[in-house]
């Protein structure tokens, strides 16, 4: 345990230091042959140098530690060896290769008389499973001789707070300088409470941040911070307990039999387009009409809302009020812009950390409040519209030496406690040196064209000025394009924010569900998806109690038989087993792929051949060779199994896979559609947009979109606000635009709604 603080603690810096830092693939490849070269040479010092390069940017590869470890091997380093090795083990999953370092690394555990890899993590596990079941029973913790077994305590896989609160464990170290202001607030800031409402997808797991639980927890090493009041459950009233239980009433009276054997969770939402008035049996064949230059300043004079949104709120990242001055152009960011929203808002963390990336990369600090009122003349042409905003920085935290401080605490804790320390001074002088004599100046630059009327291209650039003793150099830290499209002057930005921790209606469902859930299985898939996106399970449910109780409630369900649970568990399951953030334990993530595995030979067992699908996805997401990726979809399709179906006509599209075949893609995209796959339908709609294997057909195009969308696609709905935008098919309307976008953005944060009404639960 106290070896992963120690790579965890490492990481908080390499992450604070390098975290912009980027080298493209053959800079790696070139900067790998040189260690070579160096250590060959006998230059091991300067081999560890570059080597501790590499770690500072990226510090989850595994092959860097790996030539650090041989390279310290070599020089009989016994110690930083075998800490290397192990650092190696912990983050390389794949298995042959750490067989191949097992036996060496097993010869310095016997030199060194340490345990073994495999026992310590082991221990560690277990220790982790009995610490964290009697937090959650409030018992006394039981003795590591009686951890009870894997089988009977799944949720304490997914708790690493035992292993955070460790971290605290030490008394603090008496600090001669206190830590700046700035930089424990940022602290703060950069990891926001995660709230209800955001967008979480099946293949993109994300349990708590534990790396930000970590910083936190050792900071607090340093200086101990009091813990927030925890904000008051919402209310349940009679009067609320007594809808709820109607709900629940009214569903188990609709007799409702989910078919189990279906995964699909496609739900119809014809409400959509029959809200926006278009005719089924219409034509439909507007098209775009380009506007390349302005005809005057004119043009560009008034209010300009961005299409770059927040994909969990909508909220427009971008507003600009354009004006005249005399004769020349300024602009200025309208402070509705997401641009200006509270950073400790997390359900506008997706627009905040686009301006974060904008001093994460030297460290230093702005506030984006400066930036309010001030008006910037820009460069005006028939082609275009430029100008720039340049923005103060505060002083930089000296991070090197809070990063030192950390470490010095956590030496005495920590095994090969001065071996790490040393690992760690080296790692924060390297970036001391960076850190010194170096002057930022960021820039924020704008150029805007004309695409149609009313409707601009927009160039978005940051880039810094780095001037040194040296000379100066500039980096692009972030570019954009997007659209910007004319409002009125008294338009208002848009935010969906569902807040459905505070609904009091969906705490007292979620508690009758649970009740009914003991008795009748069934009730467990709403009450997983409940559970999974936080809804009704009050303030207190943080990231990890939400996932590992869905997990849980699923995994029960899929023990009747329930395919469509086990279905939803094999890519959540796996997702987690490749988690080294926020599951570091090498074991740990091993069980939850064995879990993975277990659900997938079900549904094999069962013959469902939607599972090829699903390990299609998994092999193609862990780069596996395309035949391999590709013979798995095929099986699937060869048995009729639509998501496969869908899956090969994509492989065809893009042509990374299969060879592209347009043809192929679209008849594997029409028998998928045939079988009610929803999102088979938006692709046909795509293709008939674009004219892709068949002729460009608007009318075509707008009638497949009414097809997914009827059968339950939220993509199809976003490419119908598309439509509206840009005027492909029907009349263009940027309001309508507006109008189906939230429409997208409400379906896409509530997909648990969805499968409340597959469940027969009324819409709240």
């Amino acid at each position: 345990m106290k070896r992963i603080l120690f790579i965890l603690a490492l990481a908080l810096f390499i992450v604070t230091d390098g975290v912009n830092a980027q080298m493209t693939r053959g800079q790696l490849l070139r900067r790998y042959y040189q260690i070579t070269q160096l250590h060959s040479s006998g230059k091991d010092a300067e081999a560890i140098a570059i080597c501790e390069e590499i770690t500072s940017m990226y510090p989850k590869l595994p092959d860097t530690y790996l030539r650090m470890a041989q390279i310290y091997d070599d020089g009989s380093e016994n110690e930083l060896a075998l800490v290397m090795y192990r650092t190696y083990a912990s983050l390389e999953m794949d298995d042959k290769k750490v067989a191949e370092i097992a036996p060496r690394m097993k010869e310095l555990e016997q030199k060194l008389g340490a345990k073994s890899f495999e026992q310590q993590e082991e221990e560690q596990f277990k220790e982790l499973i009995a610490q964290t079941t009697a937090s959650a029973s409030n018992q006394p913790e039981p003795e590591p001789e009686t951890s009870p077994a894997f089988t009977t305590s799944a949720t304490s896989l997914f708790d690493l707070s035992a292993l955070i609160a460790s971290a605290n464990t030490k008394e603090p170290e008496p600090e001669p300088d206190p830590e700046p202001e700035d930089a424990t607030e940022n602290d703060q800031d950069a990891a926001p409470e995660p709230e209800g409402g955001q967008e979480v997808s099946l293949f993109d797991i994300s349990a708590v941040d534990f790396s930000n639980a970590g910083q936190t927890a050792m900071a607090n090493v340093a200086e101990p911070q009091p813990e927030p009041e925890p904000e008051p459950e919402p209310e349940i009233t009679q009067e609320i307990q007594k809808e709820a239980e109607s709900i629940v009433e009214k569903a188990v009276a609709t007799a409702v039999k989910p078919d189990c054997d279906t995964p699909y969770l496609f739900s119809p939402h014809p409400d959509v387009v029959d809200g926006l008035h278009l005719k089924r049996d219409a034509t439909y064949n507007a098209k775009v009409t380009p506007k390349r230059s302005f005809s005057s300043k004119n043009d560009l004079i008034g209010k300009w809302a961005s299409s770059y949104v927040s994909p969990e709120t909508g909220r427009e990242f971008i507003i600009l009020d354009i004006d005249q001055m005399g004769n020349t152009l300024t602009a200025m960011l309208n402070d509705e812009s997401g641009l200006f929203l509270d950073k400790k808002n997390s359900m506008f963390k997706t627009s905040w950390n686009a301006v974060k990336s904008i001093w994460s990369s030297d460290g230093a600090d702005f506030d984006a409040s400066e930036l309010r009122g001030n008006a910037s003349r820009g460069d005006y042409s028939e082609e275009s519209f430029d100008f720039t905003f340049a923005l103060k920085k505060k002083d930089k935290p000296n991070v090197a030496s809070i990063g030192r401080d950390i470490m010095d605490g956590l030496s005495m804790v920590i095994p090969f406690g001065a071996i790490a320390s040393r690992i760690g001074s080296t790692l924060l002088n390297y970036a001391g040196r960076k850190m010194s004599n170096e002057k930022f100046q960021t820039t924020i630059n704008f150029s805007l064209k004309s695409v149609t009327e009313n409707v601009l291209a927009c160039s978005y650039i940051v880039s810094e000025r780095h001037t040194t003793a040296d000379g100066s150099r500039d980096i692009v830290v972030e570019e954009r394009n997007f659209h910007l499209f004319k409002v009125s002057d008294n338009y208002k930005p848009y935010t969906y924010s569902s807040n459905v921790q505070e609904n009091a209606l969906y705490r007292a469902m979620y508690t009758r569900l649970e009740t009914e859930a003991e008795t009748d299985p069934t009730k467990l898939f709403p009450l997983a998806y409940m559970s999974y996106y936080g809804v009704g399970m009050g303030k207190k449910a943080n990231e990890t109690d939400r996932l590992s109780k869905s997990v849980v409630q699923m995994q029960k369900l899929s023990e009747t038989g329930c395919l469509r649970a086990s279905a939803w568990l094999i890519p959540v399951y796996y997702n987690l087993s490749i988690d080294e953030k926020h599951y570091p334990m090498r074991i740990q993530r091993k069980k939850f792929r064995e879990l993975s595995d277990h659900q997938m030979s079900t549904m094999l067992m069962a013959y469902n051949p939607y599972v090829y699908g699903l390990n299609g996805d998994i092999l193609a997401s862990g780069n596996s060779d395309p035949e391999e990726v590709a013979a798995e979809y095929e099986k699937g399709a060869s048995q009729g199994d639509a998501y496969s179906l869908y899956c090969l006509g994509r492989a065809y599209k893009e042509g990374v896979i299969k060879t592209r075949d347009l043809d192929q893609s679209m008849e594997c995209f029409r028998k998928s559609a045939e079988k009610g796959y929803a999102d088979a339908y938006w692709q046909i709609a795509l293709a008939y947009k674009s004219g892709l294997s068949v002729q460009s057909d608007y009318n075509q195009y707008i009638h497949s979109l009414f097809q997914a969308i009827d059968a339950g696609s939220i993509e199809a709905v976003d490419e119908l606000s598309v439509a509206f935008f840009w005027g492909i098919g029907v009349d263009r309307d940027v309001e309508m635009a507006q109008q189906v976008r939230r429409s997208y953005f409400y379906l896409k944060n509530n997909i648990w709604r969805d499968v409340l009404t597959l469940y027969g639960f009324p819409s709240v």
